[in-house]
């Protein structure tokens, strides 16, 4: 197995192969990743393929509709996730899978979910409160395309924005085209609990289409939930470099529409659907904080609704890591 560079553009098909040992233990063919060089696996990659891990596991019409997954140990970035999946239940409509992650022998389970999987099915009743993003967040997108908006930073502190802008480069990041929206403008005068920050996302290269493989489409919105998600913690309150630790403890996400407005495919040769990511904070005590998020379709439609719990302490310390050869304070 050879191992990836980390921060290129794989496409996301390449991102989550698995190879399959057995019935239910399957392990990923990519190697995890680090946003940038400080040692750290990126845990939306391992909460993502989890989820894909466990849909291998369960029968064709099965589609997932809910992931709880908790970090327990730092990723490796150079050992490959192991996934060993568990049957909990298979019923006629719903079905459930838990699966424990692990990389070095002896280390223990490093991270777990459990995945839920239903049918499609109709219903009378159906109430969501939709959202014209671009009448809303009009001061801050003021009416341009998602492509026209820069890629996120692997790290979305104010010091470190500063570094890629004196290189004169971005960070590049496998599996998804992610861009971030400057909402100064909408966030302005307001408390740090109703600021919000947007995100657009589209895959990278060509994906299986929905109606062969639902459960990747699914996976690629996991996968973008975890994107840049807690530095908009201490970001809110101005505080973007006065934090010395951070790191996730849970994410849950549940999906709200349907089959079709998962769809990550393109609608046409060369041109991308783009999903928007609006996030909040809703609660910082502690030492941790909420992160929560709502995913929509390019159509307006809710996607899928996001809680991520992440341990943020506050303060200036004295604690360094070189990131690309350069000593800077986290």
């Amino acid at each position: 197995m050879s191992k990836p560079r980390s921060n290129i553009y794989l496409p996301l098909e390449d991102l989550f192969r698995l190879e399959r040992i057995d019935d239910q233990i399957f392990r990923s063919k990519a190697f995890p990743f680090t946003p940038i060089p400080t040692g750290r696996a990126y845990g939306g990659h391992v909460y993502a393929q989890a989820a894909w891990a466990a849909a291998q596991t369960v029968k064709s019409g099965f589609v997932i509709h809910n992931v709880s997954g908790f970090f327990i140990l730092p990723g490796i970035i150079d050992i490959p996730f192991v996934y060993h999946v568990k049957t909990v239940r298979d019923g006629g409509s719903y079905c459930t899978r838990s699966v424990s992650v692990v990389q070095a022998e002896g280390k223990g389970i490093a991270f777990t979910a459990t995945v839920s999987f239903k049918r499609a099915e109709s219903t009378p009743v159906e109430v969501w409160n939709g959202r014209d993003l671009y009448r809303h967040y009009a001061t801050a997108l003021q009416g341009r395309r998602p492509e026209d908006f820069p890629e996120l930073p692997g790290m979305d502190t104010p010091w470190y924005r500063e570094v890629l802008k004196k290189e004169g480069r971005v960070d590049q990041f496998p599996g998804l085209s992610c861009r971030e929206v400057d909402m100064r403008a909408w966030n302005e005068g307001k408390p740090p609990l109703e600021r919000r920050q947007l995100y657009f996302y589209a895959p990278i290269g060509d994906v299986p289409p929905v109606s062969e493989s639902p459960n990747f489409h699914a996976i690629a919105h996991l996968y973008a939930s975890d994107r840049n998600s807690l530095y908009l913690i201490p970001n809110i309150l101005e505080k973007g470099d006065d934090y010395t630790l951070m790191a996730s403890l849970s994410i849950n996400v549940v999906f709200n529409g349907t089959m079709k407005d998962t769809d990550v495919g393109r609608n046409e040769p060369g041109r991308d659907r783009w999903f928007c990511q609006e996030a909040e904070v809703t609660w910082i005590g502690g030492g941790r904080g909420l992160h929560q998020s709502r995913m929509w379709s390019p159509e307006g439609n809710l996607v899928a609704t996001s809680w991520q719990e992440g341990l943020v302490r506050f303060g200036k310390g004295e604690e360094y890591r070189k990131v690309e050869g350069k000593t800077s304070r986290l």
